[in-house]
């Protein structure tokens, strides 16, 4: 399992403008998949104080059996 970080635009109006399009990164710990995905960021090595500046603070696990998950996530 390794663990990987996708960063989404937000387009939710949340406050003012200039807060508006900030980016969101979310963790995800998939199972069976080890090095470059595309459009994944591997974050194996990085370390805990590095994930939470990009506000990452916690995984969604991916398993081999979720077919959906991986599929949204471009894994084959």
């Amino acid at each position: 399992m390794s663990r990987y970080v996708k960063k989404f635009k937000s387009t939710t109006a949340l406050g003012p403008t200039e807060e508006r399009g900030f980016p969101l990164w979310v963790g995800y710990d998939i199972e069976g998949v080890d090095g470059d995905v595309s459009g994944l960021v591997n974050v194996d090595d990085w370390s805990e104080e590095r994930l939470r500046e990009l506000g990452v603070t916690t995984f969604t696990r991916v398993a081999i059996g979720d077919v959906a998950m991986r599929e949204k996530l471009g894994i084959d």
